[in-house]
Parts: structure tokens; C-alpha cells; sequence
């Protein structure tokens, strides 16, 4: 009958729509998924090669943009567990293999040099490919967040504390950079009090005189 007809041109009808939306959500998801390897992609690149080409940052920061769009409450979770846990640990195989060739490896020379790189190429490219991105629930900047993740997944990985009273006991002089970098990374303790930052204001004593440690003023303070 005209109404059983109407009604089977209806159901297929919506059959038709539904199917249209989920290739659109397909090609949507497939989108996504590109844009993400691409950036997983370059960031590895930047961590491995210590830089870019202007036009390849603009390409990454137009796919975060894409990308972080459909997915920004948990792109500071994937920021942290992906991109940066892959480039820390270049970083790291970067240091671990130049100690690995040199007749006399210094632990604290090359992590000098390495922070050096760091801040010089990946720190101000970071920036960049993320400019206007909000990385982190607490509202930390790129830099700070990815300073704290490059405190606990390169510099306390290694036995630069063991090196360190080595070199104070043979009287070596301890290098620049190397100072600058426990500086800079024992400023966050204003708004970090993690056992990770009393370890670096901890060696921030040992090669800085006069230095007030923050933490021991406070454990001071506790104890009146």
C-alpha cells in the first residue's frame, strides 16, 4: 500500500543519512590520525635533529591547531605521554651515546652541552609550534612544563649528582651551562615542591655559593 511505501522510503532514508554521517565521521577520524602522526613526526624530528625549517613549524602548528580542536581536554595528557616521553628519551639516547664514544666521557660537560641544544633549538621551536595551545590544567607555559619534563626524564635520570661531588672532591671546575641549566631548573621550586626539584635546588647548592636553598628555609621555618 502508498503509507507502507512512505514508511519503507522513510526508514531507508534514514538509513541513507546515518551512513552519510559516519563517513563523515570516518573521514573526520582519518584526518585526525594524520595530523597526529605528523606532529608525532616532527617532534621526534626536532628532538632528534635539534631543529626545523620555518615551514615545517608552520606546518605543525596549523596541524595542532587542527588537531587539538577536536581533542583539547586530553591533549595535555597526550602531550606529556607521547610526544614529550619520545623526545626526553632522544635526548637521552643522544647523551647516553656520545658518553658511550668518548675516550673520557664528562657526564657533566655533555649534559651541559645538551641543554645548551636544548634551549637554544627545541625550547624556542616548542614555543612556536604550540604558540596560543594550552598545554597544561594549571596553566603552566610550554616552557615550564617542558623544563619540568626534561628535569625528570633526562637530567635525574643520570648519576649527575654522584658527578657532581666527584668533581667538588677532585676540585674540577664545574661548566658554565651546567650551572645555568640547575639555575634555571631550581627557580621552578615557587611553585614546585616535588622531590625531583629539592634534588636540583640540592645541587644548585653545590656548585652556586652563596645560595639560599628554598626548601632548606622552609624545612627551617617548619621546625620553629
Amino acid at each position: 500500500s502508498t503509507g507502507e511505501f512512505q514508511t519503507f522510503q522513510h526508514y531507508f532514508k534514514r538509513i541513507n543519512l546515518s551512513m552519510s554521517f559516519l563517513s563523515q565521521q570516518n573521514s573526520i577520524y582519518s584526518k585526525e590520525d594524520n595530523n597526529w602522526s605528523f606532529i608525532k613526526k616532527k617532534v621526534h624530528q626536532l628532538f632528534k635533529e635539534r631543529k626545523l625549517k620555518d615551514l615545517q613549524l608552520q606546518q605543525v602548528h596549523q596541524a595542532l591547531m587542527l588537531f587539538v580542536g577536536h581533542n583539547s581536554y586530553n591533549f595535555p595528557m597526550e602531550y606529556r605521554r607521547t610526544l614529550m616521553k619520545d623526545g626526553m628519551t632522544c635526548l637521552r639516547e643522544s647523551l647516553s651515546e656520545e658518553l658511550a664514544a668518548s675516550p673520557r666521557p664528562d657526564l657533566l660537560a655533555s649534559m651541559g652541552d645538551l641543554w645548551s641544544e636544548f634551549m637554544r633549538e627545541v625550547v624556542p621551536n616548542l614555543q612556536l609550534m604550540f604558540a596560543n595551545i594550552n598545554i597544561d590544567y594549571l596553566g603552566d607555559s610550554i616552557e615550564r612544563t617542558t623544563l619540568r619534563l626534561f628535569r625528570d626524564e633526562v637530567v635525574l635520570q643520570t648519576d649527575i649528582e654522584v658527578a657532581l661531588i666527584d668533581a667538588k672532591a677532585n676540585d674540577r671546575k664545574i661548566p658554565k651551562n651546567l650551572t645555568q641549566m640547575l639555575l634555571i631548573l631550581g627557580n621552578m621550586a615557587n611553585t614546585d615542591s616535588s622531590q625531583s626539584q629539592r634534588r636540583i635546588c640540592s645541587m644548585c647548592a653545590q656548585v652556586v655559593y652563596p645560595y639560599l636553598n628554598p626548601f632548606d628555609i622552609a624545612d627551617e621555618t617548619d621546625e620553629q
